[in-house]
């Protein structure tokens, strides 16, 4: 149902300059400048970060509430799991009762909610204008949040409604005119855009993380032998200490201190065990990426634990320099050991078909802005032609390679705000090198 009457221009009494600031916004909808308006509109949300996106949303709510002199909007967005209308922005002036984020306006308002629902723009400038229905089921809700009038548009993806954007006058009834109805329809239709985009970010994210939990997974395979010799060590000397302690104990005078040593050792041995499955267990274990503050060098360490057997086994000289100084980043924990180790096992791939020199070195560096990894090997280095599509994704050198390693670690590095890159080496080799952004406070 749409109530499309003539619509009144009312400026706040403000200060000179907010009046003038405010009254630009309200001229930009009501006179020829409209488009200018929209230009505005669209551009901040096209450049603004997907992460602020939602920030800009709230922004942009509140400037068309202060331009029309209107006293609240809200922004509400069909839930995934429940299908239904939920409050998701929401901004009031001071002192007056806003729209709770977290709403669910089919249970307060179900007329109001299925109308939305089926894509039909709600304005009126009075509750007695609405119809019976109205009355007898949306009206308690609005009798509490005092609306006098309101306008609500769709949202729509693809044609379909995924939401609402809507505004209220609380102090003094209004009138909508059609024109100005149409325009927030308009702006509506830029409010999906910016959804749509957001909405695009999360499911690339989603993906992006599917496909990093299966390469991590895939690692397990290639990692087999070393994790075998990694964990038959300790269990192995175990099994030695236990077989010691059985034949001290069956001797006439044990002696107690031996004993003592050789308990306290598989007590050690124990908890090398149990913290390699600990890794293992974290490294593999599918769950939402979350950055938080941390120690890059310690990252680095545990991935060096990680492949340590494998650089035994394969023959391989592995060499990390760690610097002096604790540099952070922010970042997702496992996603970075997933980046490392990938580079790392590249390099190990690259080096094992040399007979004499297989060298794999790890180093770090940094300054206040940025930290960087580096992983050098002395293979016969990367194709001079490869390394321009080396991190697309299904690009590969190895005969058994899917081509989704590196564009996996590019795209995780990406997502951190970092950079990585691949180079021939002058002499041999190929060294690739990831910069992140680095967190400049202290602990």
């Amino acid at each position: 149902m749409q109530n499309r009457v003539s619509a009144q221009k009312l400026i706040p009494k403000k200060s000179p300059a907010a009046a003038r600031n405010r009254q630009s916004v309200a001229v930009s909808f009501e006179g020829t400048r409209f488009e200018e308006f929209i230009e505005k509109l669209s551009a901040s949300f096209v450049r603004s970060p997907v992460d602020e996106i939602g920030g800009e949303i709230d922004r942009w709510i509140r400037e068309i509430v202060l331009g029309l002199n209107l006293d609240r909007g809200a922004l509400a967005q069909i839930d995934a799991k429940s299908h239904k209308l939920r409050v998701r922005h929401s901004w009031a002036r001071d002192h007056l009762v806003k729209l709770p984020i977290g709403l669910e306006l089919a249970r307060p308002a179900p007329w109001f909610d299925g109308m939305l629902m089926k894509g039909r723009t709600v304005a009126f400038s009075n509750v007695k204008e609405l119809p019976p229905e109205f009355q007898a089921q949306d009206c308690i809700t609005f009798r509490r949040y005092v609306p006098k009038s309101n306008v609500t548009v769709p949202i729509r993806m693809g044609g379909e409604v995924v939401g609402a954007l809507g505004f209220g006058s609380v102090k003094r009834e209004r009138t909508w005119s059609p024109r100005l109805i149409r325009r927030l329809e308009l702006i509506g239709e830029i409010f999906g855009h910016a959804l749509e985009r957001r909405l695009a970010a999360e499911q690339y994210a989603l993906l992006r993380d599917e496909l990093s939990h299966m390469s991590r997974t895939a690692v397990m395979g290639e990692l087999a032998a070393s994790l075998t010799h990694q964990l038959n060590q300790p269990i192995g000397a175990i099994l030695m200490n236990a077989e010691e302690i059985q034949r001290m104990l069956e001797s006439a005078e044990p002696d107690l201190g031996n004993l003592r040593a050789a308990v306290g050792d598989i007590i050690q041995d124990d908890l090398r065990a149990t913290e390699t499955i600990k890794g293992l267990r974290s490294f593999f274990r599918k769950s939402e990426a979350e950055k938080t503050p941390l120690y890059l060098i310690e990252v680095v360490a545990e991935v060096v634990r990680m492949v340590r057997s494998d650089s035994l086994l394969r023959n391989v000289s592995l060499a990390f320099e760690a610097p002096a100084e604790r540099m952070r980043v922010a970042g997702d924990r496992i996603q970075l050991q997933q980046v490392i180790l990938n580079l790392v096992l590249n390099a190990f791939d690259a080096v094992s078909e040399k007979e004499d020199l297989r060298e794999v070195s790890i180093s770090m560096s940094g300054d206040r802005d940025e930290v960087r990894v580096a992983v050098r090997d002395s293979g016969s280095g990367i194709d001079p032609v490869a390394i321009a599509h080396i991190f697309e994704p299904f690009f590969t050198t190895k005969p058994k390679g899917l081509g989704m390693g590196l564009a996996i670690a590019r795209s995780i590095v990406t997502a951190h705000g970092g950079q990585i890159s691949a180079q021939r080496n002058p002499d041999r080799g190929s060294t690739f090198e990831i910069v992140l952004p680095a967190l400049q406070e202290k602990i």
